[in-house]
Order: C-alpha cells, then sequence, then structure tokens
C-alpha cells in the first residue's frame, strides 16, 4: 500500500498521519519533503504510526534524518506516536527505540512538544497571554492568529473541538475565541466542553458572519472582546 500522509496544525505542532508502508522509492521522498516542510514551518512534528504496516531500512533511515533535522533546527522535534508492535520490535531490534521520544497517543506527544520533554524546549516559554482560537475554516483561523500575534497575544488555532480540548490540557490557556455555535462533546456547548477541562476558562464568541464581515471592523471587535475578557484573568 503507497504511503498516505494527513497532516493538521494542533496550535503550534503540526500531527501528521502515515497510512500504508514507509520504504524506499516514492514513500520515503514523499516523507522527507511533507515531514521536512512541516519541520521547517513548525519546528515540532508527531507522526502517528499506527495505521503503517511495514517500515524498511530506507524508511528507518529517512525518521532518524528527519528527527535530527528537527533537533538541529533548535528546540523542535520529530515524535512517534502510536506505534504497531511490529514497528516498536524493529527499532528495539535496530536500537533506534531510544533514540526517538515515543508515545501511545497523539495526545502526549502533543502535550510533551508545550511543556517541554527530552528534546523538546517546550513552547511555553513566551511570555505573551496565551490565547486559543476554535474555528472550522482555516483561513479564519488564520486571519485570527495573524490579527492577535500582532496585538501582542500568544495565539494558537485549530479547526476541531477535539484538538482544541488538547491544546487547552497543553498550553492553560485561560481565553478561548470561539466561532458562534461552536459544539463541543456528546452534543454540549463548545464552553461546556472546555470549562470541564478548567472551569475558569473564558470564551469570548464571534459573530455569526464573522467571515463576511470588514475585516478591519471584525479586527477591532475581536481585539475590543479580548481586552475585555482578558482583564477577568489577570
Amino acid at each position: 500500500m503507497q504511503l498516505r500522509l494527513e497532516s493538521r496544525p494542533v496550535g503550534d505542532v503540526l500531527v501528521m498521519q502515515c497510512h500504508g508502508r514507509i520504504v524506499a522509492g516514492n514513500e520515503v521522498f514523499t516523507l522527507h519533503a511533507r515531514v521536512g516542510d512541516g519541520i521547517e514551518k513548525y519546528g515540532d512534528v508527531v507522526l502517528q504510526l499506527d495505521e503503517v504496516e511495514f517500515v524498511d531500512s530506507s524508511g528507518l533511515g529517512a525518521l532518524v534524518r528527519l528527527m535530527q533535522a528537527a533537533r538541529a533546527k533548535g528546540g523542535g522535534d520529530l515524535k512517534l506516536s502510536g506505534l504497531t508492535p511490529r514497528i516498536r520490535k524493529v527499532l528495539e531490534m535496530t536500537n533506534l527505540l531510544r533514540q526517538f521520544e515515543t508515545y501511545d497517543t497523539v495526545e502526549e506527544a502533543i502535550t510533551a512538544a508545550y511543556l517541554g520533554s527530552r528534546y523538546s524546549r517546550g513552547k511555553t516559554g513566551d511570555a505573551r497571554p496565551r490565547l486559543l482560537c476554535v474555528y472550522a475554516s482555516t483561513d479564519v483561523c488564520t486571519f485570527l492568529r495573524e490579527v492577535l500575534c500582532g496585538a501582542g497575544y500568544n495565539a494558537m488555532t485549530t479547526t476541531t473541538a477535539n484538538d482544541a480540548q488538547i491544546l487547552l490540557k497543553a498550553t492553560k490557556a485561560k481565553v478561548v475565541v470561539a466561532s458562534a455555535g461552536s459544539k463541543g462533546q456528546r452534543g454540549r456547548s463548545l464552553e461546556e466542553t472546555l470549562q470541564e477541562i478548567d472551569p475558569a476558562v473564558l470564551l469570548v464568541t464571534l459573530d455569526e458572519n464573522f467571515a463576511s464581515q470588514d475585516p478591519g471592523e471584525a479586527a477591532e471587535k475581536l481585539l475590543s472582546d479580548v481586552a475585555r475578557v482578558s482583564v477577568l484573568t489577570d
């Protein structure tokens, strides 16, 4: 089965789900290209390997090279999650397992990237106030991040409620910016879902037509609402 990669950013960490085989040829070439780009942009990349059938010597060499490239970048890492028994055994037999940071779940790997681990410096050294933005559109997430970071906030974005929960646990953000009507788990609102993790978290709800509003006016109202709520967290 040809290697297929599905990637999604979770805040400042890139998660990449691998399907198929990591073997010499197009598969290794694809892995180098996609993961290499992720390292350049994010620093920390988490590879989910629970759907990988087989890794050959070339594939293992590629993983080691990418891990070394991430660490050489300074503070970044290539973390592995969901190792199948077969891949774990291969890594043990080749004495490569101890070279990687491995985690049972992607949530644990993301949390390690934020809180700091053996190779990652962690992403908590930024003194700017942390905000978490949840919006289904990647383009709107980019807009939110740029506006908020430009105003002096450390803004992380995600398009899903599930990833928002991971980020909230990892970063301890106290303010969440979300689209109107955002849903959490089991039919509950996003606010209820996130407050189950941290009862003190505060929510800034964007207008239903936020994406189509005049950008300048939308940004002005966003910053005003965030500033008003942020005072309550001091």
